[in-house]
């Protein structure tokens, strides 16, 4: 693992930086404990980012077999927002993507954030977290 922070943006060398990042990202607020890297069922860990900030949503298409994913209980706020889909500063579209969450002090999730490193240029960012206000949420961990 080796993060460069010497610029503008925080830059990764591998997908194990995501979690780093999100951690340093969520420490001031609520921390980030688990983090989970999805991987699509053909294999792949690279994927376009469609997002909704506003919802709390995101979905993840994989590079190769262009499959959608609603990240964890993303579909329920889907059809409410307007999505976009997430490119990094360099203009690439392809990522390595991390779910961290924290949780409550009864070990239920209560926040969700979704980090990703560019396949091009290593910039690492956080595009679009949530609250999460129901339980139980052990569920969530499988649908990254």
């Amino acid at each position: 693992m080796t993060i460069d922070m010497s610029g503008t943006y925080w830059v990764g060398t591998e997908a194990a930086d995501i979690d780093e990042y999100l951690r340093a990202l969520t420490a001031d607020g609520y921390p980030a404990d688990r983090f989970v890297h999805p991987k699509c069922r053909c294999g792949i860990d690279l994927f376009r980012l469609h997002v909704d900030a506003e919802e709390g949503a995101a979905c993840r298409t994989c590079a190769r077999c262009r499959s959608p994913h609603f990240i964890c209980d993303s579909e329920e706020a889907w059809d409410a927002g307007e999505p976009t889909e997430v490119v990094c500063p360099c203009g690439l579209k392809f990522f390595e993507l991390a779910v961290a969450f924290s949780h409550r002090d009864d070990g239920t999730v209560k926040w969700i954030t979704v980090g990703q490193r560019c396949s091009g240029c290593g910039i690492l960012a956080a595009a679009v977290d949530w609250k999460i206000d129901y339980s139980p949420t052990s569920h969530l961990y499988d649908q990254v």
